[in-house]
């Protein structure tokens, strides 16, 4: 049936009721004549397919439908995203599992319709990023980031806990300067593998944010030894904070310890000579010739 419709189409002067014929068709048993129509040299054939494969959503024919974003004429490629989302209109994993594509049109179609629809669709996405191998899901999750960076903190702090989307998850937080993902970054920096990761992280974010939020987790024990490898790590950056708070009781010890694994400048020498002149107490537990700068 459908070949005989296709010739209609094809000679000039049959082409209108051949086109009628194939808006009328609702026969759905021909899914590799579709697919092979979809290739046909006239492109008006190609466009009158797609658009009928379209209207029957045949998701069986999907993958040609993705194939052909690519098709030299315009028409088809625009009646043929028309056609992909009315088949996908009720089930988007097509969309999902296409995302990562190494097919620059189908790549593209994918991150611009998730980003277009996230709100309609964020169940589907935030599901997806949990399950789907590493390449979508963190394609997935730099989507949602780019398009909800102001509401991400909850979804990025579940996907540190899921390792193909640790590192991306974690760098987010410390763009968007999340402080209840400090904790994360703690907890996080007993995996060997995601030490540096976390340091790189922390000196992504604004000092004045960071470095005062992990001097209050040295209060805790269960976190102190990661929080002064982190400090020490992170180096010059955190030390002007490290003296702005090592007069406090609780923590002096503590910051002291990271202080003499530190490069000591002169200017920073010379607010930490003004420290203890100004806390006397401090004095007795810090020899300010043994940090001294060489």
């Amino acid at each position: 049936m459908l070949d005989k419709i296709v010739e209609t189409i094809r000679k000039k002067n049959t082409r209108w009721d051949g086109l009628v014929q194939l808006k009328e068709l609702t026969e759905t048993s021909e899914t590799d004549r579709f697919i092979y129509y979809c290739d046909d040299s006239f492109w008006l054939i190609r466009w009158a397919i797609i658009e009928k494969i379209g209207d029957l959503k045949l998701t069986n024919c999907l993958d040609k439908l993705f194939e052909k974003l690519s098709d030299p004429d315009s028409h088809v490629r625009k009646n043929t995203k028309k056609a992909i989302l009315k088949c996908i209109k009720h089930d988007i994993q097509p969309i999902i599992q296409r995302v990562s594509s190494t097919n620059y049109h189908i790549s593209i179609f994918c991150k611009t319709f998730l980003s277009k629809h996230i709100d309609s669709h964020f169940k589907e996405i935030q599901e997806a990023i949990f399950y789907q191998p590493w390449i979508i899901a963190n394609q997935l999750l730099h989507i949602f980031f780019l398009e909800k960076k102001e509401k991400s903190e909850k979804l990025l702090m579940k996907a540190t806990k899921i390792k193909n989307t640790q590192k991306h998850a974690i760098m987010m937080l410390a763009i968007i300067n999340s402080e209840k993902g400090i904790a994360y970054f703690i907890m996080l920096y007993n995996q060997g593998s995601l030490k540096r990761h976390i340091i790189n992280a922390i000196q992504v974010m604004d000092p004045t944010i960071i470095y005062p939020k992990l001097i209050e987790y040295l209060e805790y024990p269960s976190t102190r030894k990661n929080v002064q490898s982190m400090m020490i790590k992170c180096g010059k950056p955190c030390v002007p904070y490290i003296i702005q708070s090592i007069h406090k009781a609780p923590f002096t010890e503590e910051l002291l310890y990271c202080l003499k694994k530190m490069t000591i400048t002169v200017p920073v020498y010379t607010l930490l000579e003004k420290k203890v002149s100004n806390y006397p107490s401090l004095a007795k537990k810090i020899n300010l010739n043994n940090l001294k700068p060489k």
